[in-house]
């Protein structure tokens, strides 16, 4: 049976849930808490993303995020996988640490979006861990309440900006869910989108226009062409496309490097992909690049500039 299409578009935001496989544990201990956080926090370095509200329990997650670039898949790779990776060296083992793939529903953030927050910070308090949701070290709720501190990556503002204060939004959370929201995410299987009938209408005719799922549609049904890449990095650096495809052998391009890493990164392809791409390059070539073009994007604030311009340029092609 064919799994459903993630619906994915620039600005979108989303409830994010992923489970442990076979309910075990996917946070044994306080540091696997903090590693998970660490690592959304690179989710936004990396993306732009915008982290609304979380909440971390013993065997499963919730996440509410935006993603500027429209490119969930990618960044819940990189979520999933880097955290897998590093709790299965921190507790000896290896295999795969999820149940599968993480569940994401379309927010119309308008109308459902502090409803959803409200959710997720009650999660402690339906579990019985807490009497209230400020007591629970690993959610949002005490960022929003002001009895933690916030990191970086966390838009509290949003949401908080639609109650006259904090005091009320405290109110508001503690009044409970819905019961029509309750029973949305009580369903069995929990519908693609959270919103009003237009709003649903809108999203799923960009359904509608995919064949059933495949990775490759998915993932070439948003964000940038790689001749649109391509095209803004020739241009920035005064080059040819077609030089920025084929290097030469013991000439170290600049030009291409960043090509390499802006069309793996903003086209969502794995390394293989991008290496086809590239000429008869390997995917090890790719990955060095990357590797390469992210470590001095990291130190030399001039070179990470020019990689946001492209990006802009890219995301916002001039007509």
């Amino acid at each position: 049976m064919a799994r459903p299409l993630r619906i994915q578009f620039p600005g979108a935001v989303y409830h994010v849930m992923n489970r442990g496989t076979a309910r075990q544990h996917v946070f044994r201990e306080p540091d696997d808490y903090e590693t998970f956080l660490e690592v959304v926090g690179d989710c936004h370095a990396l993306w732009g993303v915008e982290v609304l509200a979380y909440c971390l329990m013993s065997n499963h997650y919730h996440l509410c995020l935006r993603t500027p670039q429209g490119n969930l898949a990618r960044v819940m790779r990189h979520l999933d996988g880097l955290y897998t990776q590093r709790f299965n060296r921190a507790h000896e083992r290896d295999g795969p640490l999820f149940r599968g793939r993480y569940k994401a529903i379309v927010v119309e953030a308008d109308k459902y979006l502090a409803a959803v927050i409200r959710y997720i910070h009650l999660n402690a308090v339906a579990a019985k861990l807490v009497k209230r949701p400020e007591g629970y070290r690993w959610s949002s709720h005490g960022a929003y309440m002001r009895v933690r501190p916030t990191p970086s990556w966390l838009n509290v503002k949003e949401v908080l900006e639609d109650f006259p204060s904090r005091r009320a939004f405290q109110d508001f959370v503690l009044a409970g869910n819905e019961e029509a929201l309750e029973d949305f995410y009580g369903a069995g299987r929990h519908p693609p989108v959270l919103g009003q009938e237009g709003f649903r209408e809108r999203l799923l005719q960009r359904v509608r226009k995919l064949s059933r799922e495949h990775p490759r549609h998915e993932r070439r049904a948003v964000g940038p062409s790689v001749q649109q890449v391509l095209a803004r990095v020739a241009r920035r650096y005064g080059v040819k496309v077609s030089g920025l495809l084929q290097g030469r052998r013991g000439h170290a391009s600049e030009a291409r490097k960043v090509a390499m890493y802006l069309v793996q990164r903003l086209c969502d392809l794995t390394l293989a992909e991008t290496a086809a791409r590239f000429g008869r390059v390997s995917y090890g070539t790719v990955a060095w690049a990357c590797h390469q073009v992210r470590t001095r994007g990291a130190s030399d604030r001039r070179f990470q500039r020019q990689l946001q311009r492209i990006q802009n340029e890219v995301n916002q092609p001039k007509t």
